[in-house]
């Protein structure tokens, strides 16, 4: 670690902004747009409001988790490698209890903005409240950690994929329905591969300390595979839902062909991150998870366009 890197910032903002790692938060808040997108697409009004407070709730939780998983990885001799854009904590500008509080703080926020919302609409908010912030607390909380055990991508899956996107439209629709689980899979399929990235590059040091992902399990072969198919995959499932779309009685609703199609816009980038080989440049291997997380971005706002446009050009057909 250089005397630069090392240098703690003048400015508190900044210590604390590479601590909380907003550049992350794509994972989340597309999740939440994905879900008003999915309200909107179902035929229901939008209440600004309680859209909100559930993205302050969500990102309150997805910060807390942030956090945690800085403090426990750094504990368990995991993070030891100074990135440009995180590791308040390994570069010593923060104490792991100093942040260990600010998460309980962001959490203690995500789950009083909860329970308001448990007030104004229901209890099922409380279920799925709960549900977050146990994955969240058990991902790296040391005792049971859901990311030393090979079961990361699957938290990462409900967390950041399924809750969000169901729980969001839940609060604006209080129904069931089926849009927000199918629809939540193609976004969370990148979200997953913004982890496996970071993971598949710390497979050497993950290994070492007994921090078992599926990255270490595949190997890096294995990795390069999964990683090619968390890239593909989510366009195959667009396709797929399409089709079954036009199939009569189904009541899928998918939305119009060449507006769910949009999101091949982004497939060039996908098939050349696919494509991708450690050995061909290092560096960018590096940041495959900042780069894969631009991809997820990509896809998410080209899916929540299909469908926020979608009503409006069924109505003039």
């Amino acid at each position: 670690m250089s005397g630069s890197e090392n240098e703690i910032p003048s400015s508190k903002m900044k210590i604390w902004i590479t601590a909380v790692r907003p550049f992350a938060y794509t994972a989340s808040v597309s999740a939440v747009v994905l879900g008003l997108a999915l309200t909107h697409y179902a035929g229901f009004d939008i209440n600004w409001l309680h859209f909100i407070m559930t993205l302050a709730g969500v990102v309150c939780v997805h910060t807390a988790a942030n956090l945690l998983n800085d403090v426990y990885d750094f504990k368990n001799g995991v993070d030891t490698m100074v990135l440009p854009v995180s590791g308040a904590v390994v570069r010593g500008w923060l104490t792991p209890e100093q942040v260990k509080r600010a998460a309980m703080v962001f959490l203690t926020v995500g789950f009083a903005i909860g329970i308001y919302l448990v007030f104004v609409i229901g209890w099922m908010i409380l279920f799925i409240c709960l549900i977050g912030i146990a994955l969240t607390l058990l991902y790296t909380t040391p005792g049971f950690s859901l990311k030393y055990i090979g079961l990361g991508d699957m938290s990462f899956f409900f967390l950041y994929g399924m809750l969000p996107v169901f729980g969001t439209f839940w609060v604006q629709t209080q129904t069931f329905s089926i849009l927000p689980i199918l629809w939540s899979i193609p976004l969370v399929f990148y979200t997953v591969g913004i982890l496996h990235s970071n993971n598949w590059h710390d497979i050497e040091t993950d290994t070492e300390k007994g921090c078992v992902t599926v990255a270490s399990k595949l190997g890096h072969g294995g990795s390069a595979k999964y990683y090619k198919a968390l890239m593909l995959v989510p366009f195959l499932l667009v396709c797929s839902y399409v089709v079954l779309g036009l199939i009569p009685g189904l009541d899928l609703m998918a939305p119009a062909p060449m507006l769910a199609l949009i999101v091949f816009l982004a497939f060039p980038t996908a098939y050349k991150l696919a494509k991708f080989k450690k050995e061909d440049d290092m560096q960018k291997f590096m940041m495959l998870d900042g780069v894969t997380a631009q991809m997820q971005m990509k896809f998410g706002i080209l899916l929540t366009i299909g469908l926020f446009v979608s009503p409006y050009i069924t109505e003039m057909l």
